[in-house]
């Protein structure tokens, strides 16, 4: 569940003003987002699902119905779990499932609304704050 983030009124990203800024998040706002956006980026491995399985079944098919059924109902299996999922693959290693949202990100000019650039500073952020808070 996303909780609502009390923006800095007076700081806003430029082409996004609805968001706060980078530089003026905290470690549990970057983290928040960064696993948002994982979560998203993992609903993309839904596309090569649907197709591997349609493809699969289209060697086989001839009828339309047949052909396309079995995908879907693949998509939406992988989709329940994959919801479920996403959140425990963050814990368990939350620089490996950043890296597959950059890379995501990078192939796909971002994720939803949020561009690669911002993905890029919240990496950035996220690796300072965690540093600065092992220092202390």
């Amino acid at each position: 569940m996303i909780d609502e983030q009390e923006p800095n009124p007076n700081s806003h990203e430029q082409d996004e003003p609805y968001r706060p800024s980078v530089e003026s998040m905290n470690f549990g706002q970057v983290e928040q987002e960064l696993r948002d956006v994982f979560g998203v980026a993992v609903m993309y491995l839904l596309v090569p699902i649907f197709l591997v399985v349609t493809g699969s079944i289209t060697a086989m098919a001839s009828e339309w119905l047949v052909r396309v059924l079995p995908g879907l109902a693949a998509v939406f299996v992988c989709y329940w779990v994959l919801l479920r999922a996403f959140g425990p693959m963050y814990d368990a290693a939350p620089e490996l499932a950043i890296q597959y949202a950059l890379l995501v990100s990078r192939l796909g000019g971002g994720i939803m609304d949020t561009s690669h650039r911002r993905l890029l500073a919240l990496a950035a952020r996220r690796e300072e704050l965690k540093t600065f808070d092992t220092e202390n």
